[in-house]
């Protein structure tokens, strides 16, 4: 009888040391809550970097913050959406955060557009992002993405917008998301008769996407290239067309 009472006084202290556990950690966690909490509102901020950036030289985002530097201030006191407001105009910057280390170090993370096509309108070359947002080329920084015709630029930060430049994005969206797709295709144009046409990497061969259904018509360009391109060549064709249902229709070299 007693061996058994010991076995059930065992028992019920295992709830109980697990209970003390839980309770420990929360207790650390609440500690760390509470000292997080105290850097925060205690904490002068002694320098400022950037991280995230590349199109963006860091010069250009110190110079863009100088007039309402954070520097020497607590870091409770700064208000950063005047901070961001000032960032932000910069061509390339998309999204901002901070972050803060105990000794005093704030650092922006700038979250930078990224370049899905070259606009080539006469001699002027702009990159353009999602939502059709115009990007400076900058130098030393080139990005390998398609050539695209048919679009004016303007100032950077600038959007293209209608009918030609919403299917000209959704076919950049869909190309990018095959190797084959995104390799093998190097200038793009729009026009109303035939909708998206491209040159083709090699040889420059006149492929028509036409309007829409671009992620139907973009998998059977990838399979043809797979299965036919690769053992005939692509000089064998002049013209590539894929905007029937279900069919290709080509014309030979």
């Amino acid at each position: 009888m007693t061996a058994k009472k010991s076995h059930s006084a065992k028992q019920r202290s295992l709830p109980l040391n697990l209970m003390s556990w839980l309770a420990a950690v929360c207790f650390i966690a609440g500690l760390a809550v509470i000292a997080g909490f105290y850097l925060e509102q205690n904490t002068r901020i002694h320098a400022v970097d950037f991280s995230g950036n590349y199109y963006t030289d860091s010069e250009d985002l110190a110079d863009a913050i100088e007039p309402v530097s954070p520097v020497n201030e607590l870091a409770d006191s700064v208000d950063y959406t005047i901070l961001f407001d000032t960032i932000r105009p910069l061509p390339y910057v998309n999204e901002i955060s901070v972050s803060m280390n105990f000794r005093g170090r704030l650092t922006f993370i700038i979250n930078e557009y990224e370049p899905m096509g070259l606009i080539v309108d006469g001699s002027e070359r702009m990159y353009v992002s999602e939502d059709g947002i115009l990007l400076p080329v900058v130098p030393g920084k080139a990005k390998d993405v398609p050539l695209v015709y048919g679009f004016r630029t303007s100032t950077p930060g600038d959007s293209l917008s209608g009918k030609a430049w919403n299917e000209m994005e959704s076919f950049l969206t869909e190309a990018k998301k095959s190797t084959v797709n995104w390799s093998t295709l190097s200038e793009l144009a729009w026009n109303e008769n035939e909708g998206v046409v491209a040159l083709s990497h090699e040889n420059g061969v006149k492929l028509v996407f036409g309007h829409e259904q671009f992620s139907e018509r973009l998998a059977h360009w990838e399979l043809f290239y797979t299965d036919v391109i690769t053992h005939e060549g692509i000089d064998s064709f002049r013209l590539i067309d894929l905007r029937f249902r279900n069919q290709i229709v080509t014309q030979q070299s």
